[in-house]
């Protein structure tokens, strides 16, 4: 007998492949845990507020090192006296269905039953332009249901949360524990909603809303763009049955058997333990390895290893008008899977013949060109402000020099302002009546100005204006004249083009994010100055390296 947990059916059936294979071990985890920051503090505040709210609101995180049948037992008793909020509670184990669960919420109804829930630090929902409800509860009180409108669950991205949720609702139907009115579940995201804090959305794990799996489908629908959705519980059903059927399977292998399945590179693999297992499992050449810009997902990649294409050397010299009367009808779930499969076989094209930037275009590069070229970039916090606008000045066509302005603190909303206010009055004292550009690299530094501009803010308002008819998107030129066999990113251009290098061995916007949180929250002194001259050093590179494009791009000429 085997159980599987809330996370097998929307994560990699690799993991559950190896976990019973008896010929291969788990990996011991190696280094320290990367937490995200911010993450440790949502779920104390969003738990302490839980555990305060609703009287007799029991916590069970506490036996988290005691026997499993005890702390099975410690959670039947809470359901048999109505608690009506179960903190950390582990549900009795449903063998027959191979399910186990620890859901973060218990939640009675009027009735007697309860309801799934979770909490994560991540936002749960989008606003949306329409009146149809959308029904949460406030965490002081998670058994009383709300209603407004203007907000939407956001199935496109969280859809994994709502398979948990139906894992956990079939655990507790198993069981006859389950809420009366019907498979849902509550999702305690950070996002502040309805005012006052987080709330919990309610999920209707029977609504048509999440995107179908690939076998799924029987085929493409006439006049169909995307396929149509199908609801957290159908797609849960279908993915737990696959991977109780793929542990069973590896459980009856030999230790010497091969694995049953090879691995198909995901945005898992990052910070998966078994990673060690399936790398060598991999051909070097693999698809799914190498091509990591629009990568074709594992339906994509298993029908193609099917018909013999497995590498980028074999989908380089693939006919794909030979090949796609079979592929299209079995990667009906993608939108575009014809340009999809295209696409990957360009850059395979250019990976086999080691091209890491194709020009498209021939002939001079036209860029404008100012007395005065200012370089931007800024660097923002895990929860989204601006705390630090770089710039790189130079004139008529001079070496140039660093300007930053930054703040290495918890900012609010009118801390970021008024930095970015300080940065613009510097660049407008700067540029007065000079012949002057900013060049930029995408849109992201004028989407943030547009932001934080209030009517009547003189300054700000100035900004926009001038960005208006002096700042230049450099992207938009790269974008017309290459492609790149890894994307257009400022790092893969920069460096492909120009022969640009950053100081830092592992430049990043997300690795910025988290030592912006070293430099602010680090116990060390020594470790937060480190951080900062880290940061300030990343971004002094990435306005270096948009001065150093430019310089590329106005040099060719063929």
């Amino acid at each position: 007998m085997f159980t599987l947990d809330a996370y097998a059916a929307r994560s990699c059936p690799l993991k559950v492949h190896h976990a019973f294979h008896p010929g291969l071990t788990r990996p011991a985890p190696t280094g320290t845990v990367n937490r995200i920051p911010g993450a440790a503090e949502f779920l104390s505040s969003a738990y302490a507020a839980i555990l305060a709210g609703a009287p007799g609101t029991v916590d069970l995180r506490g036996l988290a090192d005691e026997p499993s049948e005890a702390q099975e037992e410690a959670c039947l008793a809470a359901m048999a006296d109505g608690a009506p909020v179960i903190v950390g509670g582990l549900l009795p184990r449903d063998w027959e269905g191979h399910r186990a669960g620890r859901p973060d919420l218990l939640v009675r109804d009027a009735a007697g039953g309860y309801l799934p829930g979770l909490v994560k630090y991540q936002r749960m929902v989008d606003p949306r332009r329409d009146d149809l409800p959308f029904a949460y509860a406030d965490l002081s009180d998670l058994t009383r249901r709300r209603t407004t409108t203007g907000w939407r669950y956001r199935w496109h991205w969280r859809w994994g949360n709502a398979l948990q949720l139906a894992h956990l609702w079939r655990l507790l139907a198993a069981h006859g524990l389950e809420a009366a009115g019907g498979p849902a579940g509550l999702a305690v995201g950070s996002d502040d909603f309805c005012g006052d804090g987080p709330r919990a959305s309610l999920i209707d794990l029977e609504e048509a809303a999440a995107p179908p799996a690939a076998g799924q489908l029987g085929g493409p629908v006439e006049g169909a763009e995307v396929p149509a959705p199908v609801s957290a519980l159908d797609r849960y059903d279908h993915e737990f049955a696959l991977r109780v059927e793929l542990a069973e399977a590896a459980r009856a292998a030999a230790p010497e058997d091969p694995p049953l399945l090879v691995p198909i590179v995901s945005y898992e693999c990052a910070h998966c333990l078994w990673w060690p297992v399936c790398r060598p499992l991999l051909d070097d050449d693999d698809l799914s390895l190498r091509i990591n810009k629009s990568p074709l997902d594992a339906r994509e990649i298993t029908v193609l290893r099917e018909a013999g294409v497995g590498t980028v050397a074999q989908l380089a010299a693939s006919d794909l008008d030979a090949l796609l009367p079979d592929y299209l009808p079995q990667v009906a779930h993608r939108l575009g899977a014809e340009d999809r499969l295209r696409l990957a076989q360009r850059r395979s094209l250019l990976l086999r013949d080691g091209v890491e930037l194709e020009r498209t275009t021939r002939g001079p590069i036209d860029l404008p060109v100012a007395e005065l070229e200012i370089d931007v970039d800024v660097e923002t916090s895990r929860d989204d402000r601006v705390y630090l606008w770089g710039f790189w000045v130079s004139r008529d066509g001079g070496e140039g020099s660093y300007h930053e302005f930054s703040s290495f603190t918890e900012l609010d909303d009118a801390g970021e302002l008024e930095l970015a206010r300080r940065a613009m009055a510097w660049l407008r004292e700067l540029v007065g009546a000079a012949d002057a550009r900013v060049y930029h690299y995408s849109d992201y530094e004028v989407v943030r100005l547009a932001r934080l501009t209030r009517p009547g803010d003189e300054v700000m308002e100035w900004a926009i204006g001038f960005a208006r008819d002096h700042f230049f998107d450099l992207f938009s030129t790269v974008r017309q004249h290459f492609f790149g066999t890894n994307g257009l990113g400022l790092k893969v251009v920069a460096s492909a083009g120009a022969g640009f290098h950053w100081r830092d061995e592992d430049p990043g916007g997300l690795n910025s994010m988290r030592w912006f949180e070293e430099a602010v929250r680090h116990p060390s002194a020594e470790v937060r100055e480190q951080a900062r001259t880290r940061v300030l050093e990343y971004n002094e590179d990435d306005v270096r390296a948009t001065r150093e494009l430019r310089r590329w791009l106005r040099g060719l000429d063929t």
